[in-house]
């Protein structure tokens, strides 16, 4: 069997991991794995080379994409099923393994399945917004990369008291990312593009939290449109200075966690076996803590918000709103 992995959208911690071990489980079953560089773009261009268990190997522990992505969406021209078939004829590719986010899944699958081209998906993205699962490959190594910064962070106000800190993180226009590392940070406050919130309780929340402990910790998501203003405000609001830090995306091109490893290895071999079985369309999934694969596509599966409940607790917050833990 003849299969081919390619990445369309953002990089994630672990796409290499999966990378490796997917090529390792190809070698034992006699298979041979191709990788396409640039995505669907580059697979139409022909850039497409063999990818062996010694070629990925280098790259299992490494950040980025070794196989290099692209959001261009070739995909939507008049002639692109007759090129793609075309492509995947010259190298006799009977399937394909799609490495992507939220929009690649929910769009891809679906299209690839109609023109008959066997395609499984694994949900790739340090956001951790794929409707279907409950984690995506990347998303534990993004929170560990930001714990990290926030234990520096933690260090130097106990030895500086009578300053808050703010951090940005990643995570799109979504706030599963932020959520998650102000919740395992312990943060004073965390801030989403998916829910209002009122200055008031704000600047109290951080002001008692300073008061109190010598510092306080904002978290936000880059998807929080007023998440400037805010950082520029605080010293108003509180009369305590603010020292801000944003992740960027050092936050994305990071070494993958343990957890992220795993995942990838596990999923890489489902996925394999999936197409080894006969599998037609499909995206390998994490439920109740656990990869599996999940038949067709994602397109219809309901994207829920992040856990308000959780974002009340964090931010002192009562169910109607009001300030008070």
């Amino acid at each position: 069997m003849k299969t081919l992995m390619l990445v369309s959208g953002g990089d994630a911690p672990g796409i290499n991991t999966a990378f490796y071990h997917y090529a390792r489980a190809a070698a034992r079953y006699g298979g041979r794995v191709y990788g396409a560089r640039g995505g669907f773009a580059g697979l139409l261009d022909g850039a497409v080379s063999l990818l062996t268990p010694e070629a990925a190997a280098p790259w299992a522990g490494v950040g980025g994409s070794l196989l290099e992505s692209s959001r261009e969406p070739v995909l939507s021209k008049q002639d692109a099923e007759q090129q793609l078939k075309a492509r995947l004829a010259e190298w006799d590719i009977n399937g394909l393994v799609l490495f992507g986010g939220d929009g690649s899944l929910r769009h891809l699958p679906p299209l690839l399945e109609a023109w008959e081209i066997p395609c499984i998906g694994i949900p790739t993205t340090i956001d951790n917004d794929v409707a279907g699962t409950e984690q995506t490959l990347g998303f534990d190594s993004a929170c560990n990369y930001a714990y990290h910064v926030i234990d520096g962070m933690r260090a130097t106000a106990h030895a500086l008291p009578g300053r808050i800190f703010t951090l940005e993180t990643l995570g799109g226009d979504t706030g599963y990312l932020a959520l998650a590392v102000a919740d395992g940070a312990g943060a004073d406050a965390v801030l989403l593009p998916e829910y209002e919130y009122d200055e008031n309780w704000l600047a109290e929340r951080l002001r008692e939290a300073a008061t109190t402990r010598g510092h306080a910790l904002l978290v936000m998501s880059e998807g929080v449109k007023t998440k400037e203003a805010v950082v520029a405000n605080i010293p108003q609001w509180t009369g305590i200075r603010v020292r801000d830090t944003r992740l960027g995306h050092a936050q994305r091109g990071g070494a993958p966690s343990h957890r992220d490893r795993a995942l990838a290895a596990e999923m890489a071999r489902i996925a394999y076996a999936a197409l080894r079985d006969g599998t037609r369309a499909g995206v390998v999934v994490v439920r109740g803590g656990r990869a599996a694969l999940h038949e067709g596509s994602l397109a219809g599966a309901p994207q829920s918000a992040p856990d308000r409940v959780l974002y009340d607790f964090i931010n002192g917050l009562n169910t109607d709103g009001r300030s008070g833990d």
